[in-house]
């Protein structure tokens, strides 16, 4: 049975998009690039992202709606490769590259405004921020001198340290601060040897660097880096057309293939979180960079889920669970630079048969189906409601209800006249100012 489900619907000025039964993804703003997420102390997203001509941006969530604030304003350049950490004050740290400067910035709860700073020789890109346990920022870049490199403030100061002096050593890396001196970095090489490389700084700032993968023709791209309960370290990336999980047992590396990718675009995009229980997920874009995807592992084996169609160019994604282990993702479309949000409500890898909370809840009986469609749907209160069919480009099919309804049980069929061709179409049903639709696959 065919469990994607799909919503579509325009609330104020958002786009909103169910990728699953669980799935829902938003329209945060017409145009953002490279974004990175955070959770608050109550669990609500913070994204920093980069507004081509107009800079650093911020957006946060409410529990209602979003708003959008200015981090930097860029007179040129467009500011990119962003990342966000939330204290546990509720203070978002943010890096980014602009124009060849690499810049921290932190908010300001007094004077509800950010500060920044460019650090006097901290010039390259594919930054990676982590807080100290004195929430002091440190941050892993790929140097203009094609050097892995860490910016770090000690409390009084910013240095810079060589990390991996390799050629193309840190092109895409991955950070993680523990204490007050140590650091963990997980990145790439190029040459002599490509290959996955994880760094490591004791607290007395002596670093040691060694060899995860080197199983591939050429470097491994969207590295994500996380630590496990035992504090081992776990890293998501991609080899040439595969999808990789890498995770230290305290004596080896375990290095598994996810998932084959399709080569093109966009391929390097993954992010990496792990439950309470330590089970992996990895959000990342496949089939040929045009789908955002989400991978779990809950012991049982690997399984993957289509969530969003981003299009050649989308992806630059972000992933971080909540308390709950649900994911919440930021990301940005392809040839419509939107950027957008998406979270899953429910626990991955868990089907819930019983009915779920919300003024409504809709489940065709069939799919696919042959020659008609029985469709049911349950309201919460007595309202309009719209039941649309679309096909996969938007255009509307066929309009199969528009009135008003009683509260509870409500069913229908949908018999497609001959005029209609086999494939996959889009129910929509729009009740009570909510959307909630599914693909379906019509067979004759």
């Amino acid at each position: 049975m065919n469990k994607t489900f799909l919503i579509y619907t325009v609330l104020a000025s958002s786009l909103l998009f169910t990728a699953s039964a669980e799935w829902i993804v938003e329209n945060v703003a017409y145009t953002g690039a490279t974004p990175a997420i955070s959770l608050d102390s109550s669990g609500l997203p913070r994204i920093a992202y980069g507004r081509p001509g107009q800079g650093a941006k911020y957006a946060v969530y409410n529990g209602t709606s979003w708003s959008t604030e200015l981090i930097y304003e860029a007179y040129y350049g467009d500011c990119e490769y962003f990342d966000i950490v939330t204290d546990e004050s509720d203070v978002s740290h943010v890096s980014f590259a602009w124009s060849g400067w690499i810049i921290s910035a932190v908010q300001d709860p007094v004077l509800d405004s950010w500060n920044y700073i460019m650090p006097t020789a901290a010039y390259g890109e594919w930054n990676s921020l982590g807080l100290s346990s004195e929430n002091n920022p440190g941050i892993s870049f790929y140097s203009y001198d094609h050097k892995l490199k860490y910016l770090y403030n000690n409390g009084s100061q910013w240095l810079i340290e060589l990390v991996d002096a390799g050629d193309d050593a840190g092109n895409y890396n991955s950070i993680l601060r523990e204490g007050v001196n140590k650091v963990y970095v997980a990145y790439s090489m190029s040459l002599p040897t490509p290959g996955l490389k994880y760094a490591s700084r004791d607290e007395s700032g002596v670093w040691n660097t060694s060899f995860v993968d080197t199983s591939m023709i050429a470097e491994p791209l969207g590295i994500s880096l996380v630590h496990n309960g035992n504090g081992y370290p776990c890293i998501s990336y991609t080899a040439p057309g595969e999808l990789r999980y890498a995770e230290w047992d305290g004596s080896s590396w375990n290095i598994e293939t996810v998932d084959a990718l399709d080569t093109g675009a966009n391929e390097f995009d993954t992010s990496l979180a792990l439950t309470g229980c330590g089970h992996p997920r990895i959000a990342h874009c496949n089939l040929n960079g045009d789908s955002l995807s989400y991978t779990w592992n809950d012991g049982t084996g690997w399984q993957t889920e289509g969530i969003y169609p981003v299009e050649s160019g989308g992806g630059d994604l972000d992933l971080v669970l909540d308390s709950q282990g649900r994911p919440h993702i930021a990301f940005h479309l392809g040839s419509l630079p939107s950027l957008m949000y998406a979270f899953n409500d429910e626990v991955a890898g868990v089907e819930h048969n019983e009915e779920r909370t919300g003024p409504v809840s809709f489940n065709p009986v069939a799919n696919p189906f042959y020659g008609s469609l029985n469709l049911s749907f349950n309201l919460h209160e007595p309202c309009h409601v719209e039941l649309t069919v679309y096909d996969l480009q938007g255009r509307e099919v066929s309009r199969l209800l528009s009135e008003h309804r009683s509260q509870g049980n409500n069913q229908l069929s949908w018999v497609p006249d001959s005029s209609v061709p086999c494939g996959e179409y889009i129910i929509m049903l729009n009740a009570a100012g909510n959307a909630v639709a599914q693909k379906v696959i019509f067979l004759r």
